[in-house]
């Protein structure tokens, strides 16, 4: 069984997690080595509001999800993979029902230099099951890597491969939920955009936008590293401009559950006030939570003001997200 008590690397090595230690082994901001020898618990300890219990029982269900099937696919075809080697680093991890079943795709955050799946994709995995969804973790390019539109093009490829495999995962085909946390949030809320996201890509529109404290703008209120690692150092005014989901919202945005402690010490509370202020604009159905605190990238949120949000997430993708 996994616990906060174990390292990092000997939970990233386990056999039934395939080789994809970069899935679910990554830090951010501390090399690997290091990385690897800390324990879980530690780990979470450092990074202050990472919650040890909840990510080590989302590796714990991965990891008999594992054991007991597939869980971890590869989006690009052999070909892509080879011309370019970035692509290699990408991924899905699946946790379908075995009935039939709507789907979220979660995008976790890291500031679009890691994919911090372990705090933000996998603790939500059971719960989402629980609930009767389909859920899919993607693994997106990021660092070096991420320059626009390559995290973007990870995500609809991910989202075609599900579409492409909807009869092996048993899932609708409409009705899909996308979620993101922080950068993640960014990937995710530019998805519901037309310009960006699903229709730029000829897929179906997502019926719910499900967004946990989500860079937003690109503006001067964004968070930078962020912008630096998406759209570069010295990005013009035209690309900030295209990449600032406020600036691209419209009317026919999906339905859209957000959320943000009030205090946030990562990313500027501006950034969801933004977004809702032009839902409110454009009459797009939305609900909108703010917690007291500075915390970021809690995931669950258990033990913080923002515990129970999921829940809640649920009841408003169930509520509005059948009118798509």
């Amino acid at each position: 069984m996994i616990t906060p008590e174990m390292k990092l690397k000997v939970i990233a090595a386990l056999p039934e997690f395939s080789g994809r230690g970069y899935m679910v082994g990554e830090m951010p901001g501390i090399p690997g080595k290091i990385a690897g020898n800390l324990k879980l618990g530690t780990m979470c300890g450092m990074m202050k509001t990472w919650n040890a219990e909840s990510t080590a029982a989302g590796f714990e269900y991965v990891s008999q999800k594992a054991k007991a099937g597939k869980v971890f696919y590869d989006i690009w075809p052999e070909e892509d993979r080879r011309k370019d080697p970035a692509k290699k680093r990408t991924g899905l991890a699946a946790f379908p029902l075995p009935k039939k079943s709507k789907f979220a795709v979660i995008c976790a955050g890291g500031g679009y230099a890691m994919v911090c799946s372990m705090v933000e994709a996998f603790p939500l995995v059971k719960q989402l099951n629980e609930a009767g969804y389909a859920v899919f973790a993607v693994h997106y390019r990021v660092g070096k890597d991420a320059k626009a539109p390559a995290p973007m093009e990870d995500l609809a490829q991910a989202i075609r491969f599900i579409l492409e495999h909807a009869e092996e995962f048993q899932v609708e085909k409409e009705g899909y939920a996308v979620g993101g946390f922080s950068a993640g949030g960014h990937l995710a809320a530019s998805w519901g955009t037309k310009t960006l996201g699903y229709a730029h890509y000829h897929l179906p529109k997502p019926a719910v936008m499900l967004l946990s404290y989500p860079v937003i703008t690109m503006t001067e209120k964004t968070h930078k590293g962020s912008r630096n690692c998406l759209l570069g150092k010295k990005a013009d005014a035209g690309l900030v401009e295209t990449y600032s989901v406020e600036k691209q919202v419209t009317a026919d945005y999906p339905p859209s559950y957000v959320w943000q402690f009030d205090q946030d010490n990562m990313v500027p509370i501006d950034n969801t006030k933004l977004l809702v202020e032009k839902l409110k604009e454009c009459k797009v159905k939305h609900q909108y939570e703010t917690f007291p605190g500075t915390a970021h990238g809690v995931g669950l949120g258990i033990g913080t003001p923002a515990e129970g949000w999921l829940e809640r997430a649920i009841e408003f993708w169930e509520k509005e997200g059948s009118s798509i």
